[in-house]
């Protein structure tokens, strides 16, 4: 999670001239993208998951914690000076204003993103439900070519939904590919009119299911579906 964090940029970087590889070799049409999400576990587990009470309570604790350390530390130095109990002292001081810097990363991102969750070890994934439980992770969405299914956009984002990621995933695949793609598909899960409004107004075909027809729901004969509205 750190080497991602610190490496954003290299490795959108890495991903963008691999697709212009594959255009150049003749390996991605562009004509036709489709977009989907898979959840993957992040490296942080879901018991590190709290919400602001924890934190701002577990830093009321260690502010007390290292008070009594710096305290202790002081007398230990004045009486035993540069002894083991002293070094360990030390050590465990470090480690407290070290979770406690990382305590203060943790409210930052609450507050920047307004959510109610978030996790000590990795603050920027979500808590998400997979066919595997519910689990610390991210949605990774993936934009691919209909040629050979070579992945020409990839990004993990920490939105636990589809919903809001069409429009943003094909334009940023489009972006890679130097012009519009003829036709954009996705299931169910990115059915939002004004998601896919943005991509078709665009002039950009788009093609999915919505809910009900995913669900294989049957119409009545006074549907929307049969009305043109007005």
């Amino acid at each position: 999670a750190e080497f991602r964090r610190h490496n954003k940029k290299a490795l959108k970087k890495v991903l963008r001239q691999s697709a212009r590889m594959c255009i150049k070799l003749d390996l991605v049409a562009g004509n036709i993208f489709f977009v989907d999400g898979t959840k993957i576990r992040a490296h942080a587990g879901k018991d590190r998951t709290h919400d602001r009470a924890y934190y701002v309570k577990l830093m009321s604790e260690l502010d007390k914690r290292i008070e009594q350390l710096l305290i202790d530390c002081e007398t230990t130095d004045r009486s035993e000076g540069d002894t083991a109990s002293s070094v360990a002292m030390d050590k465990k001081l470090a480690q407290s204003q070290n979770l406690k810097e990382r305590i203060k990363e943790a409210l930052a991102s609450l507050e920047d993103d307004d959510r109610q969750y978030t996790n000590q070890t990795d603050p920027d994934c979500r808590l998400i439900k997979s066919i595997h439980g519910k689990h610390a992770g991210y949605n990774v969405q993936s934009v691919v070519d209909d040629r050979h299914g070579l992945i020409v956009h990839a990004q993990a984002v920490s939105e636990v939904n589809d919903r809001n990621q069409f429009a943003l995933q094909i334009d940023q695949a489009n972006d890679v590919w130097g012009k519009p793609c003829k036709a954009a598909c996705a299931d169910a899960g990115y059915a939002d009119t004004d998601e896919l409004e943005k991509i078709d107004g665009k002039g950009i075909t788009v093609i999915g299911p919505s809910q009900r027809q995913a669900q294989h729901e049957e119409e009545g004969p006074f549907s929307k579906a049969h009305f043109t509205y007005n």
